[in-house]
Parts: C-alpha cells; structure tokens; sequence
C-alpha cells in the first residue's frame, strides 16, 4: 500500500501498528501534527491487511463530539471502501449502545429508561427515573466487570482501537478503553494539550503512567498541517512556555499573525467584536472562532452579534436540538390525549434552557411553575392549546406544521436557530406519516420515530448550525479549527488561585489560540488577569 501523503514518521505508526509483536503504541503530536489523518491511515492499513475471516473491525473513540465530525469529514479521502467496517463515536455514545445491548444486566430490564439531558435536569432536578449521562460508562464498566463473558465479547469485536486525546481521557473512560483494546490500540496524545485535569483521573502524573504502560511510543514530526508556515504553531508554544519575548510572539505581533487589543471595558466588547469580525472577514477569513472564558458571557456575545445581524452560532448546546424535536412531538402528543398542557410547558423550558449556557431562563421557570406567568405567556399557551386541537381533522403534516410555528417566547433570540433546524429534521420525519388522519395510534407510531432521533441528537450526532462566526468557552476547543481565533477576557474572569507560571492555564491559552489556521486576536480588559497581562507589556514595546 502506499502512502505519499504521510511523512516518515507518520508511516512510522502505520507500520508499527500491522507488527504483531506490538499492541499498544502511543503517537505523540501537537497541535495540527496530523494525528487524526496518522489514525486513519492506520485504521486502513489493518482493514486492508485482514480481508481474511473474521472481518476485522476498528472502533475509533474520542470524547468531543466535534472530533467525531472531524473525522468523518476525513473519511470519504482515507477509507472510502472501508466506512462500514470502521466505528467512529465519542465514549458515551459509545457506553449507551452497550447499555442498550446489555442493560438488564445493570437492572434496567429490556428496554432503558429515557435520557435526563442537562437542560431538564438543570430546570426540573434530578430524575431519579430517568438515565443520567454521567451514569453511562459508570454503568457499562459495572456489567464488564461482573460479566466474563460479555467483556471476552467485546474485546473480540474490535481488531484495532483507536483513541484520541487520549490525554484528557478521565479514569473510568481509560478503564473502559483497556478492557476494550485487548488486541491492538493506538493512542494519540500531547501532554501540552491537557486541559480537563478537572476531571477524575486527568493529570500529567497519570498521563505519564499511560505512557509507560504501552510498548511503543512514536513522536510525531513537529510540523502544522493546519498552519504550514508555522507562524500560529510558534506563536501558541511561545505563549504556552510565557515566554511573550519570544520571536514567535514578536514576528506575529509585527507581521498582524497577532493582533491584541487593550484597555476594552466589557461594554464595548460585542461592539469591537463586530468590528474585529468584519475585518477578518474581508481579509479572507472563512470561519472564524471566537472564545470566552464563562457559558454566560459567550451567551451575552452572541445575542449581541445576531441583534447586529451577524451569522454566528453557540458552539456545544447540541442538546437543544434533541429538546427542539421533543418539544414539537409533545404537542402532537397533546393535540391527541397523550400529553397534558404541563408536558407542553415544560418540554418548552427544557428546550429554552438548552439554548442558553448556565442558568435557565426566567422564562423557562415561569413554564414548568416555578414562577408565575404572565398574563400575555399564559394567554399564547391558551391559544397553541386551541391550535393544536383543531389540527387533529387533518394528517399528521398539518398537525406537525402547527406544531414548527411555536414563537410563544421572548427569549427566542437564543433559540431561532436549534428551533428551525429541528424544524427541518422534524420535517423529514413526517414524511412517512405525513398524509395518515391524526389519531392516537398513528401519533404514537410516529412518536416513537422521533423518539429514537431524540436520543441521537443527545448522545451521538452533532446537529450544530454551521456559520461563519462560532463562539464557545475555553474549553471547548477539540475538534475545531478556524482560519481567525479571537479570544475575549475581562477584568472578573476567574482562573482559580493559580499563579506564575500558570501551567494549566498556559496550556489551555496553548490550546485555544493553536485552533487559528490564520490569526490570533486577544482583546483585553483595562486591568486583564495577570495571566494575559504580559500580551499588553508586549503590545506596547511593540509599538514603542
């Protein structure tokens, strides 16, 4: 097989990989290295290499669901005759096909309780009868260590298994990954990329334990796939060290690789923002990232950039399209007797609460009856129930048509978006159903369609809306590149008790500005975190 589109050391994993005297190998790269685009080639070696019975699989694990897009959009040019024989998930989509396979051996009988998002759990509590998301891999590990025979199972089905940031894995994510690589794993990792050590099991310390349980470790070239030039690769490793008078940081600062923008009272951000966004965007700027340090603030920016007419989106509330779908079937639930008003209200709250970072919505607590209503909020619920019920003389297409015009909110700035993408997969869904006469029995059939796409959405598939501008928190990094990153700090952002060097904190700063393809861009707060400080004393010798 050949491979020109690898370098040396890339091949060097290939080929270590399809050794049988070598299981477990490590692949260390930093940022843009071309890990991802190494672990294919990897996968396809094997595939290619055991055409013999029994048909060899390879399960490729990560846990961002925007890595998982990531490397389905790299499938097509690797693995085009070998997609069916490769499984791409995140761990706990992963976790929830097991329990669905083996649940009632966790006592959750033949069929699985449904799913708490974090929206409803946020707004309604916690339902004790309800499937938690952090009790996915909890509960699988708990059926693999009391079943012989389903874990021999299991690590039979994969030949090769691959896992990315392996370094941010956390303990019972790593637990589960050995149990399943019985037979050859590959891991791909960097220590300079670690960012969730808030996580159980998250540390260099526990890293370096990885590092000395596999029997190979390959150090892939330091070359940027993402950045060629290695301006943005220098610049990010520059700052990670703090070492802000480094020629990495003076070349970029001089050549506009790095932009700093000071003294910016939080005001004025979103107005900047606006500035900064359309000048990236006449320099060439295809895609451009914008990052702050809390879900709140990141909220704030957004609803300021869309009031402006700007075509941005909030990254990582992928919920809100599982809770837009299950909001729409509630009322065609409601229009035939199988939901009550109360489901209606609330499965309206969830959703509101999914589209917003951090605390729900005064909104959503005035639906589930933890405020009051409004007069005008409850007169609207009073006229969908009526709407709803004169649909049930027709098919399901009118009754579902009824159900996408729901606009009874004034927070709906947020939710327009997840709302009307929803829509056009809540569309599709009818299809089948569309022209049957509403009824009971034909709602429920259709119900449980939209069911299944619900819990999809929720663990598995990301249904994030694409745009030009993309905002998230910090930490939500992995699997993302843009041509222009912008970072947005104020004088209140919390980084903890952390002082000089600031090594975790480095790191993320590492992480975040080495999504940029293009440009680094930082506007700062009058008195910024004397983690940012340094960038002002820089930008003003710089201008000196």
């Amino acid at each position: 097989m050949r491979f020109e589109a690898l370098d040396t050391k890339q091949r060097e994993v290939v080929n270590t990989v399809l050794q049988c005297d070598t299981k477990r190998i490590l692949a260390l790269g930093g940022p843009g290295t071309g890990k991802t685009v190494t672990a294919l080639w990897t996968a396809r070696a094997h595939l290619e290499n055991s055409n013999e019975p029994p048909i060899q699989r390879v399960l490729f694990l990560t846990f961002s669901r925007s890595a998982v897009s990531q490397i389905v959009s790299r499938l097509p040019g690797i693995l085009s005759s070998y997609e069916d024989r490769i499984e791409i998930q995140t761990f706990h989509a992963l976790a929830h096909r097991l329990l669905r396979a083996f649940g009632r051996y966790a006592g959750y009988g033949r069929v699985l309780p449904p799913i708490q998002s974090g929206a409803s759990r946020r707004l309604l509590g916690n339902d004790s009868g309800q499937l938690q998301y952090d009790d996915f891999i909890p509960k699988v590990l708990e059926i693999l260590e009391k079943s012989d025979h389903i874990r021999q199972l299991l690590s039979n089905r994969w030949g090769l298994v691959i896992c990315d940031e392996v370094q941010d894995t956390s303990e019972d994510q790593w637990h589960l990954l050995q149990i399943l690589a019985s037979q050859r794993l590959l891991l791909l990792g960097d220590t300079n990329q670690m960012i969730y050590t808030f996580l159980p099991g998250v540390s260099p310390r526990n890293f370096n334990q990885m590092r000395n349980w596999v029997d190979l470790e390959i150090k892939l070239n330091y070359q940027s796939h993402r950045d060629p030039t290695g301006k943005i690769p220098a610049l990010a490793e520059a700052i990670r060290q703090r070492k802000f008078d480094d020629n990495a940081i003076v070349k970029a600062s001089r050549n506009g690789d790095l932009i700093v923008h000071c003294d910016t009272n939080w005001e004025a951000v979103p107005d900047l923002l606006f500035e900064v966004i359309g000048s990236e965007r006449q320099k060439g700027s295809q895609d451009i990232g914008v990052f702050a340090k809390t879900n709140s603030d990141v909220a704030i920016l957004a609803r300021r950039l869309n009031a402006a007419g700007l075509d941005c989106t909030i990254a990582g509330i992928g919920e809100a399209h599982a809770e837009a779908l299950s909001c729409m079937a509630t009322q065609c639930a409601f229009a035939v007797g199988l939901a009550t008003d109360k489901d209606v209200r609330e499965s309206l709250g969830v959703f509101l609460t999914a589209c917003k970072k951090g605390r729900p919505p005064s909104i959503a607590y005035r639906l589930v009856g933890k405020i009051a209503l409004t007069k005008s909020l409850e007169k609207s619920i009073k006229k969908r129930a009526r709407l709803l019920a004169s649909a049930v003389e027709g098919n399901i297409e009118n009754l579902a048509g009824v159900a996408i015009q729901f606009r009874e909110s004034p927070s709906w700035h947020e939710a327009t978006r997840p709302w009307e993408r929803a829509a056009a997969h809540f569309k599709r869904l009818v299809r089948p159903f569309g022209q049957l006469p509403v009824s009971e029995e034909s709602i429920q059939q259709f119900l449980e369609t939209v069911e299944r796409n619900c819990v999809e959405a929720l663990i598995d598939l990301t249904y994030s809306q694409r745009s030009i501008v993309s905002l998230m928190n910090f930490h939500q990094t992995k699997g993302r590149e843009f041509d222009s990153v912008i970072l947005v700090f104020r004088d209140n952002d919390n980084f903890g008790t952390a002082t000089e060097p600031f090594e975790e904190e480095s790191r993320l700063l590492n992480v975040t500005s080495s999504r940029a393809r293009k440009r680094v861009i930082l506007i700062l707060s009058p008195t910024p975190h004397p983690l940012v400080k340094p960038f002002i004393d820089t930008s003003t010798k710089l201008s000196c």
